[in-house]
């Protein structure tokens, strides 16, 4: 059943990839990380009826609240796969053994706004007490090869970025990240991989349980390594020999004449700081009589919406809208006030009518806009994406987006009940502001091969082929 509302009740779109911190959020079903009821759960082992039992209310909360999970997975094979997960579970267990069998749902849900969180009352604890995990951040290329992102340092003892790790505690790196993307959500094997990687520490525990000691298998400027970490030491990131490399999550910086690159690493940040950022940045970038604005989101997983919308609106030259409509399934916490909105299992089909405004003349950017898109650009991300392409504010280059052009928001959290793991679901699906339905990613104008957008240095070929393009545009 639908039901017409003219707009939705709240602006903010709620968007979230990989955990990023939502901030006034009011409700048990909006808090991400609440603590448990009884802190005898992290110690008790939980039997085997109530182990059975949780995974059916994964699937039933899953069923109750996505307002088309059919969009996205087989819900027949969905709930065989319960099935198959019910029957390897044989014995009491441990919260955090549970969950390395029920937390393997997660993947076929195939949506990156669908999945159950790892234990987080155990990690944190751990950390507590003085427990280290895995010290490196990694990322993971189009080979599925697992590399250290950035140099490290501890004592005497050091690590050069874009080391390649060939295994962990004796386990090859290809099968660890084949088996750590079946507890994440995404539309695509590969997105998954690229959600690993960038909570790899946290997964490496909750998969398989390793903190405190790593014996890794590393190559490194061609030649092969072992590299033991212990809980004693203290790996510190350093500065990179690597020309134009830089840790910071958000910058500009000019690449030559008129030609400016902002890079944007997540939308995961408060408003305030990214308003003060984004003013900051084009305040040089008017400065400096930038021609051409290279926007770089290949990494990009999503976060708030609210840093997009304004983003956008200093590239803007009419008004816009983020989405033009959504859809929004009702359960029994979101139907508001008194149940206004309408009954549990209702569809409602709003249209999205809140419009954004440009920013003033003399400060708005009025060059030309180019958006570099890849895998990982995910949620928010591709809001930016779509707002950008529909609106003819940029030209878009690089990959096409694993995750669908027409997002799922606005999640939903809610405890299994005797395990009090959480689960997160989405209860919304957005159209894009062309209301274009096609159920694919965002397409770049222009497709390159995926380049090495970790250090962002000028052999980067998406860039080098964005440069190139723009060198052509100005001459004609």
């Amino acid at each position: 059943m639908f039901k017409q509302i003219l707009k939705p009740l709240n602006k903010s779109l709620m968007l979230t990839c990989v955990l990023p911190v939502l901030v006034a959020c009011q409700g048990s079903h909006l808090e991400i990380m609440p603590d448990l009821s009884d802190e005898t759960l992290l110690t008790e082992h939980l039997s085997v009826e109530q182990m059975h039992q949780d995974i059916d209310a994964l699937l039933q909360g899953s069923l109750e609240r996505h307002p088309n999970l059919e969009k996205y997975t087989q819900v027949s094979e969905l709930k065989s796969y319960t099935e198959v997960l019910k029957s390897q579970i044989t014995r009491p267990l441990m919260r955090t053994e549970f969950y390395r069998i029920v937390g393997k749902l997660s993947h076929k849900f195939n949506d990156g706004h669908a999945f159950l969180i790892w234990p987080y009352q155990e990690y944190n604890l751990l950390k507590e007490q003085g427990a280290k995990p895995f010290p490196f951040e990694v990322f993971i290329n189009s080979q599925q090869e697992l590399y250290i992102q950035h140099d490290y340092q501890s004592g005497s003892e050091r690590v050069i970025g874009e080391s390649k790790i060939l295994s962990i505690n004796g386990i090859s790196t290809k099968d660890l990240v084949l088996n750590m993307q079946k507890y994440t959500g995404g539309e695509s094997e590969l997105l998954r991989e690229k959600v690993v990687a960038a909570r790899f520490p946290v997964n490496l525990w909750a998969v398989y349980g390793f903190i405190n000691e790593f014996k890794l298998e590393i190559e490194a400027e061609g030649r092969a390594k072992t590299l033991e970490i212990t809980q004693s030491q203290d790996w510190q990131q350093t500065e990179s020999a690597i020309s134009g490399k830089t840790n910071q999550d958000h910058y500009f910086k000019e690449l030559e004449e008129g030609i400016g690159l902002l890079y944007l690493d997540h939308f995961d940040i408060k408003p305030s700081e990214f308003e003060d950022f984004v003013d900051e940045s084009f305040k040089k970038i008017n400065a400096s009589n930038i021609h051409s604005l290279i926007i770089d989101i290949r990494n990009n997983p999503g976060g708030n919406t609210d840093t997009v919308a304004y983003l956008s609106r200093y590239l803007a030259n009419k008004p816009f809208r983020l989405v033009s409509a959504l859809q929004e399934k009702l359960n029994k916490d979101n139907r508001g006030w008194f149940h206004y909105k309408g009954e549990v299992g209702e569809i409602v089909d709003m249209d999205w009518d809140d419009w954004e405004t440009p920013m003033n003349d003399d400060i708005r950017f009025s060059g030309k806009v180019y958006l570099l898109t890849g895998a990982i650009s995910y949620s928010a991300a591709i809001v930016f994406a779509t707002t950008l392409k529909d609106n003819g504010f940029a030209t878009l280059v690089g990959q096409p987006t694993q995750g669908f052009a027409n997002q799922s928001g606005q999640g939903n959290l809610f405890n299994l009940p005797h395990s009090e793991l959480r689960a997160y679901i989405t209860t919304r699906l957005l159209v894009r502001p062309s209301g274009e339905l096609t159920q694919q990613g965002v397409q770049p104008h222009y497709e390159v091969g995926s380049g090495n957008s970790i250090t962002q240095s000028m052999d980067d070929k998406t860039i080098a082929a964005t440069l190139e393009l723009i060198r052509t545009k100005t001459a004609k």
